[in-house]
């Protein structure tokens, strides 16, 4: 299953936007805070549509703790919990809509009134709490083309001085993969995903496209305090600390798409922690990897030299020119977006033309 479109509102920055015709690989660019992350954030809640916990998840990857009850506000557009957010998707082979609304759960806290006898009152207000968010319903809706109705489900978590709260429709299973990855957390899970790719027996597969990186790689093993040792054909096992620069950035892109089998993985700025001669690898290393694996990439990035051999990577096979896109985002003073779709061999006559990606 693969994502065609989303319709997102009243997200993050986001007030309005819909993007369509997605391909098997897809970049995202634009200039600082045009709601690239958001888009990347918006589909992955899309995947994990019964899963509220992703609300402070997405939180977490930007380096945003919730500690206080109105945390919850950073994901409603202007910060404002009455714009109701709603993401629209529409997913491929086979069809499905996803329907997906976000609203507050307003807690009240009650102050503590003292009365003065002495005092005559000259005003009272008809509120007597405090009123912020403890937390998100999340209401979605998963239907097949034939249907024509929503049928609403609900989940919500709340945080509480008891700890969180977590309710989940036991009506709805998700069957899609997704996994985000961003520039702080990229490497953490490398090792235990590549446990799991182990324990599948997927070795071959994954070395074959390990070469790609560097021709004499015929092995991986695992040790201890989370090592990891490759076989270059000589007499000892090389530590990864020791095969080059970017390598661990590289690798863990790898290893997701790997474990993220007919699925969806989610990159944000693809291009950190990696030199521009690194670039044109990683591309070749996506593309060979998402095509063995049936996997859906979604990327952002601030990067021309990135978008370059974006292009070129994709422009190499006559055949392959339609299973990329890039998605040019752009917002106004008055948060309108105005969005560009490039496909491979559209965008390198643009990129010859001096179009800039910023």
């Amino acid at each position: 299953m693969s994502l065609y479109s989303i319709d997102i509102k009243n997200f993050r920055g986001i007030k309005e936007l819909n993007l369509t015709d997605f391909a098997r690989v897809n970049l995202f660019v634009g200039k600082n805070n045009c709601g690239k992350t958001s888009i990347l954030e918006s589909i992955f809640l899309s995947i994990g549509i019964s899963n509220p916990q992703l609300a402070i998840n997405i939180d977490t990857f930007r380096g945003l703790l919730h500690d206080e009850n109105d945390d919850f506000n950073f994901i409603f557009y202007n910060l404002d919990p009455s714009n109701k957010i709603s993401i629209k998707t529409q997913f491929v082979n086979p069809s499905q809509y996803r329907h997906l609304n976000i609203n507050p759960i307003l807690s009240t806290s009650q102050k503590n009134i003292k009365i003065d006898s002495s005092t005559s009152l000259s005003s009272i207000s008809t509120t007597a709490s405090d009123k912020g968010i403890s937390g998100v319903n999340f209401e979605f809706s998963v239907k097949s083309l034939s249907q024509s109705k929503d049928n609403f489900l609900k989940a919500s978590i709340e945080v509480n001085p008891g700890g969180i709260k977590i309710q989940q429709s036991k009506d709805y299973i998700e069957k899609v993969t997704g996994v985000y990855l961003n520039s702080r957390t990229i490497s953490q899970e490398l090792h235990s995903r590549l446990d799991k790719i182990i324990q599948k027996k997927e070795q071959k597969k994954f070395i074959k496209t390990l070469k790609l990186i560097d021709p004499r790689i015929s092995e991986l093993s695992l040790g201890s305090k989370n090592m990891i040792y490759f076989d270059i054909g000589i007499e000892r096992l090389i530590p990864i600390q020791l095969m080059g620069d970017g390598i661990s950035r590289l690798l863990s892109i790898l290893v997701t798409i790997a474990n993220a089998e007919n699925g969806l993985v989610l990159v944000d700025e693809i291009e950190n922690g990696l030199h521009a001669s690194a670039l044109e690898l990683l591309w070749g290393l996506i593309k060979e990897a998402a095509h063995t694996y049936n996997v859906q990439i979604f990327a952002t990035t601030h990067s021309l030299e990135c978008v370059k051999t974006f292009s070129d990577s994709f422009n190499s096979e006559l055949l392959e020119k339609d299973i990329s896109r890039l998605y040019r985002i752009e917002k106004s003073q008055n948060d309108i977006f105005s969005t560009a779709k490039y496909n491979s061999e559209v965008l390198k006559a643009a990129i010859e033309s001096n179009w800039e990606v910023r």
